[in-house]
């Protein structure tokens, strides 16, 4: 028999308090609450049916709080305050078409849950609900309930959340602990050792890449972790700067060199003393100036702009460029020379479309750092957002990601940001032109790139959900230059 062993709450009625008084989900072994037997999990539950006695009975042994939501609003309001990871959602019976599409936004609506379904045998002949388990929940079981297997299943999305919650804030904390660059990927680990790796030195580094990777960041973090870090550390923006103030900006200017020189300028790379000096964009230095830095590598030894007198300078020197040096060089617009000086140790920052598992971090780290500025009552972003985001190729990276989620959570009236949102910041005239080909191209690539992420890069599940061999999907993946992870 039925029972409505789970009642609607509201978040002030249903948080329980155990005999002393305390607080039971107060805290937790993972995310620093109170571990301990015994301690309570709270259980958001969402349906119209209700847990039958053994498996109720079974749950609450097992230390788990249930807690009934209709509400999206109610719930969410609910999780924040209880901190609640798993859910456990109970399909009717039968389900029908408007309950699936109620179910789906209901999960869908709360992300940051590993989900459970309990449903009747019947529900697994439609594929609607085999492709919504698979890509929404963590796990289902059939009815009848069976107490153990239920308990289980709980426990594996429980231990999931948390770890999935543990890794959101260590990233949060990743801008003190590692180096300011959000991040756990494959290339982001690389890009670490590599930086603990160059700053053992005290040589020349170039820092290569595309726009809007964080190369400044890799200086910055270089610096920090070098045996300079209590010097100063001086960037300078040589695209910024004119051509003909250049040679003056970096080496400085004795009074009355030029005409407008009322005083002496001591330059940047003399600021730098003891310290490091990073020359951004430096394939935009002219060439007169390139010939003066060489010689300035070679000896560290500046002359300031009319002057006859040398200042030997103590400087790590860091090169940061968007450019391909090597043809700049073959161009006549970059000295040979001075890019043998200049690459002695080389780093490159990865763009952000091979690291599309921290796109979430990003985007969840621009919400947060902004929030002061942006509306309030913002809760993340809807799993369709998420979608999105890792989908794009974000030619402008990091940056372009950044005002992204800025521009979405301005459009957003509040709750999370959706694909909607999103789809709108990309203009018509901002899509190239492309042939009925090329347009099934990349289709087919989305779609394997979806469904590989959806099966943690498992080739057989992946391959069965798009209807084809194993082989097939090995060569597609081929073809597009698509790897597992």
């Amino acid at each position: 028999m039925w029972i409505a062993e789970v009642v609607p709450m509201t978040a002030e009625q249903s948080h329980p308090v155990d005999a002393h008084g305390d607080d039971p989900v107060a805290m937790h072994p993972i995310l620093g609450r109170r571990a301990g037997i015994g301690a309570l999990r709270p259980l958001l539950v969402h349906g119209r049916r209700a847990l039958d006695a053994p498996a109720a009975l079974a749950l609450r042994e097992s230390s788990w709080t249930l807690h009934h939501c209709a509400s999206l609003e109610d719930a969410g309001a609910l999780c924040r305050r209880l901190n609640i990871l798993a859910g456990l959602v109970l399909f009717p019976e039968p389900v029908s078409d408007a309950e699936l599409q109620e179910i789906r936004l209901f999960v869908r609506g709360l992300p940051d849950l590993e989900w459970v379904a309990l449903l009747p045998r019947e529900a697994l002949e439609r594929a609607d609900v085999r492709r919504f388990i698979v890509s929404e929940l963590r796990d289902y079981q059939l009815l009848p309930v069976e107490p153990a297997g239920l308990t289980y299943a709980l426990g594996h999305a429980w231990g999931v959340a948390a770890l999935s919650e543990a890794d959101r804030a260590a990233d949060s904390g990743l801008e003190a602990g590692r180096f300011g660059l959000i991040g756990t990927s494959a290339p982001m680990r690389k890009l670490h050792d590599a930086i603990e790796r160059v700053a053992e030195t005290d040589l020349p580094v170039l820092i290569t890449g595309e726009t809007g990777t964080g190369k400044e960041l890799v200086a910055r973090a270089i610096h920090a972790l070098s045996q300079r870090a209590a010097g100063p550390f001086v960037a300078v923006n040589c695209a910024a700067v004119p051509a003909s103030l250049m040679q003056a900006e970096l080496f400085g200017v004795e009074r009355g060199a030029f005409t407008g020189a009322s005083s002496a300028n001591s330059g940047l790379i003399r600021t730098a003393q003891n310290g490091t000096l990073l020359l951004d964009e430096v394939g935009e230095m002219p060439l007169e100036a390139q010939a003066s830095l060489l010689r300035f590598l070679d000896d560290k030894v500046v002359i300031p702009v009319g002057g006859r007198r040398g200042v030997r300078v103590d400087v790590t020197v860091l090169a940061a460029t968007n450019r391909n040096l090597h043809d700049e060089i073959h161009q006549g617009r970059f000295r040979q020379d001075l890019l043998y000086r200049l690459d002695l140790l080389s780093i490159r920052t990865p763009p952000l479309r091979q690291r599309r598992s921290d796109i979430q971090a990003l985007a969840e780290h621009f919400l947060r750092a902004e929030a002061h500025r942006l509306p309030r009552g913002l809760r993340g972003f809807s799993a369709d957002a998420l979608d999105w985001l890792r989908d794009q190729d974000w030619p402008g990276n990091v940056r372009e990601l950044r005002n992204c989620v800025i521009q979405a959570s301005l459009h957003c009236d509040g709750g999370q940001i959706t694909a909607e949102h999103l789809v709108r910041l990309r203009w018509a005239s901002d899509v190239p032109e492309q042939s009925l080909d090329q347009a099934l191209q990349r289709a087919e690539k989305t779609a394997l790139q979806q469904q590989l992420r959806r099966h943690s890069g498992n080739v057989s599940k992946t391959a069965r959900a798009l209807g084809i061999s194993r082989m097939t999907l090995y060569r597609l993946m081929a073809k597009h230059d698509i790897g597992r992870g």
